[in-house]
């Protein structure tokens, strides 16, 4: 279920806050990170139900993630997120060539941002706590409208090739061209022509209605989750959300690599080389990659989306399979 708001759903929830993707890799940081996102959940549920005196209506998850991860997929939006989330840390700053100046910018604008949520709140409760299904689309424009805002304020403050510095960590961050949240701007890191942005645009398009089908089915999961309790939710209850949404990963983790597949027969064989590059060099600041976006590209094995996973048990044609599979390694690198 994490995965899942990882990958596009994430954003409707982490955008109100910040995100908690750079930190260091060690069992000890990871496990830290995972108690401060439970925290953070726990705490945005908590502002929620206040803010709307009982769980938010039915629909305002979806309205909300469909806003926001149209503004990530095609207006620049994710590039946002990773500026203000990099304004917290100095050394990151450094890195991407941000002096002084710009870095107080980034961090007063990540503030006036917050101010702006929270202002704007009040506004969206009454119109989340009186719509229809009808009232969906124009609440859905407003809120991407507003999103726009905050990109054009905060790509002001940053040049064009800062931009780029930080459109390559965000590439490196989702996992490259596997990513089931890739998009055309955080593609454009490879330095496409512009006939290959057309190829790449056509290529989106055909497989879009299965994207935002998969990100539909997560949105309807995480309304399901928040109507049963949310993070207060049984034991029974968050057990059958994370089955579901183990298997909604699934089926968008093989999506994206599909699509992955597609987008590569537009690159030249040093873009190819370029995104290998990129992926077996990434920062060690991010987030590890869920283990099916490794692919060959860090020395990592990687089990494929259909491999065994503890508890399934042997299946029936085990014996026969054994005999022409490869030797299972031996060791597995994390």
């Amino acid at each position: 279920m994490l995965r899942i708001m990882f990958y596009g759903v994430i954003f409707c929830v982490v955008c109100l806050v910040c995100l908690d993707g750079l930190v260091a890799q060690t069992p000890e940081q990871d496990q830290q990170r995972k108690e401060r996102e439970q925290r953070r959940l726990k705490e945005t549920q908590q502002r929620s139900e206040a803010i709307f005196q009982g769980k938010p209506p039915a629909g305002t998850t979806t309205v909300v993630g469909r806003s926001v991860i149209n503004s990530v997929n095609s207006k620049g939006f994710g590039n946002t997120i990773a500026l203000l989330e990099i304004a917290k840390k100095p050394e990151i700053c450094a890195e991407m060539g941000f002096n002084n100046e710009q870095t107080a910018s980034l961090k007063s604008a990540r503030d006036m941002i917050h101010a702006q949520i929270f202002m704007n709140a009040s506004k969206y409760v009454h119109r989340f706590k009186t719509m229809t299904e009808a009232d969906h689309k124009t609440i859905q424009d407003d809120l991407e409208k507003d999103l726009q805002r905050m990109t054009d304020h905060v790509e002001g403050l940053v040049t064009p090739e800062q931009k780029k510095n930080v459109q390559k960590l965000v590439f490196q961050g989702m996992g490259g061209l596997n990513s089931p949240i890739i998009n055309l701007d955080t593609m454009s890191t490879l330095n496409l022509t512009e006939e290959q942005k057309k190829k790449a645009e056509t290529t989106f398009k055909e497989m879009e209605s299965e994207r935002v089908a998969q990100m539909e089915e997560g949105l309807k999961l995480i309304e399901k989750a928040i109507a049963l309790g949310g993070v207060n939710m049984s034991p029974e209850d968050k057990a059958m959300i994370e089955a579901e949404g183990k298997a909604l990963e699934a089926r968008i983790l093989a999506t994206g690599k599909t699509l992955g597949d597609k987008l590569r027969t537009h690159l030249t064989s040093e873009q190819l080389e370029l995104e290998k590059n990129l992926i077996a060099n990434r920062p060690k600041y991010l987030p590890p990659l869920p283990r099916q976006l490794r692919g060959d590209f860090t020395g990592q094995y990687s089990p494929g989306l259909d491999s065994w996973t503890p508890g399934q048990g042997a299946p029936q044609d085990w014996n026969k399979e054994k005999k022409r599979r490869r030797p299972f390694p031996t060791q597995e690198t994390n």
